[in-house]
């Protein structure tokens, strides 16, 4: 009887732990699934909104006129030699509050396939925390003063002028877009405003 009874028991624990790892093999699945395109189908890290991904559209091709056409306001042109594979940038504004407009910078590559590599690697030296941007850091310096910007120390002083202005991007097709934010979060909050407003009403 012993024995029956311990086997019963041990049956009934093994058939727990079963249902258990399964649910956590199924739940890591789902919070870490891929679309095969390098972009993840739950947004992107703690930014954006759901759907939102970092790297979308590998088949479309973008120009200038379709941000022109959202009402982005194009400030500068750059010379894009040292950029590696890139066809054109640009730096501007958007915002529908003429006295809150953020600012972007935009790259565009023959394919999307060339906006990943070799584009990514370049808009990852000069986007995020971790973004060094400096002349003799940066491998393309062209527009390097719009990349930066002041943080404060506190006093009457504006303190250092060489973190980051642009706290993350997005790839969509040919085109990498670089979003002003403080962080990941508020930068590809800014790039979603953005592609939203290039979307046909």
């Amino acid at each position: 009887m012993d024995n029956t009874y311990n086997l019963r028991l041990l049956r009934r624990k093994s058939l727990g732990l079963i249902v258990m790892l399964t649910a956590m093999a199924l739940l890591a699945v789902a919070c870490g699934s891929d679309n095969g395109d390098g972009s993840a189908s739950d947004g992107v890290g703690s930014g954006g909104s759901s759907g939102f991904a970092k790297i979308d559209m590998p088949e479309e091709v973008f120009t200038l006129d379709d941000l022109l056409a959202a009402n982005f306001k194009k400030s500068k042109t750059y010379d894009v030699e040292g950029l590696e594979g890139a066809t054109e940038a640009y730096y501007g504004f958007f915002g529908n509050d003429p006295y809150n407009r953020q600012e972007y910078e935009v790259r565009f590559y023959p394919s999307h396939q060339v906006a990943l590599n070799p584009g990514v690697s370049y808009a990852d030296e000069a986007t995020g925390e971790d973004a060094v941007v400096l002349a003799d850091v940066q491998r393309w310096d062209e527009g390097l003063t719009q990349r930066r910007q002041c943080a404060g120390n506190g006093g009457h002083h504006s303190g250092k002028c060489d973190n980051a202005k642009y706290g993350d991007y997005v790839v969509r097709g040919n085109m990498i877009l670089m979003c002003q934010g403080k962080d990941s979060k508020g930068a590809l909050d800014n790039c979603e405003a953005l592609l939203d407003a290039m979307q046909p009403s």
